[in-house]
């Protein structure tokens, strides 16, 4: 398996990250956990042979789709050689896109066009055209999506500067402090931030911080323990809680079993 990551270009303020992901005839069949990473994205597969299982059901993933904020885990399953392009958003760019409540999308996987069809087609156009050519494909994908009109308001920026400041934080914050910063009561700021995330800002605060314990783990290869300290952990077992929130896997097992696409997405 091959993830490999391109340059965000002019669209670096929408995008987290382009992506190219291969399998090859070596690795599959091949499963494995996916894990919530944050945000939301556009995926488009160049072969069928791709499916994942959500609540113990099969969905075929098949054209260009709308992956929404997890924040469970679910099974990705590629039956044979291929792979598949994508687009990782920042956390409310596909609000500012679509102008939608992206928490109907929470936890989901949706067609695009049956959310946005003029835009779908546009977008699978390009993935259809840069199909032997990746590079190219996410340029024009830049440029593309610098051209759009947004959803930007002062609402977006004050959520913007709370998502700002919870990853310079690292997620080691509460909404209380939060709260000392924004001008809104707790409820519109739950209410706002679900809207143009996905999650609360209490999951997401849960969730990033996480992330940047796993993240540090993988590619640092810090002491587990240390970091559950590090990351304000009261002990394993209140780290244990998040971990199986989040990955519904037991932590120790995790750790003993070896999810391609987990760790090479965590090692960025």
């Amino acid at each position: 398996m091959k993830l490999k990551y391109y340059i965000t270009g002019n669209a670096s303020h929408l995008v987290e990250e382009f992506y190219n992901i291969s399998y090859s005839e070596k690795i599959v069949p091949l499963k494995s956990i996916i894990i919530p990473m944050g945000f939301s994205s556009l995926a488009f597969p160049y072969s069928s042979n791709q499916y994942f299982y959500q609540n113990k059901k099969r969905r075929d993933f098949k054209k260009l789709t709308l992956v929404g904020q997890f924040y469970k885990s679910y099974e990705m399953c590629i039956d044979s050689p291929g792979f598949c392009c994508g687009i990782s958003f920042k956390p409310t760019t596909l609000y500012k896109l679509i102008n939608l409540d992206i928490s109907q999308f929470t936890n989901n996987y949706v067609d695009f066009y049956s959310v946005k069809p003029i835009l779908s087609k546009k977008l699978e156009g390009l993935f259809i055209k840069y199909k032997n050519n990746s590079e190219q494909l996410f340029k024009e994908l830049a440029n593309f999506l610098n051209l759009l009109p947004l959803t930007e308001n002062k609402d977006t920026i004050i959520i913007d500067g709370v998502i700002e400041e919870i990853h310079k934080k690292e997620g080691l914050l509460s909404v209380l402090e939060i709260m000392e910063t924004v001008p809104f009561c707790q409820k519109t700021l739950e209410t706002q931030f679900k809207k143009m995330v996905g999650l609360t800002p209490g999951k997401y605060i849960r969730l990033r911080r996480f992330l940047s314990l796993m993240k540090k783990y993988e590619k640092e290869q810090i002491n587990l323990k240390d970091l559950i300290y590090m990351y304000n952990y009261y002990d394993e077992s209140h780290f244990s809680k998040d971990f199986k929130l989040f990955t519904n896997k037991i932590f120790k097992k995790y750790f003993k079993k070896d999810y391609l696409i987990v760790k090479e997405a965590l090692k960025k």
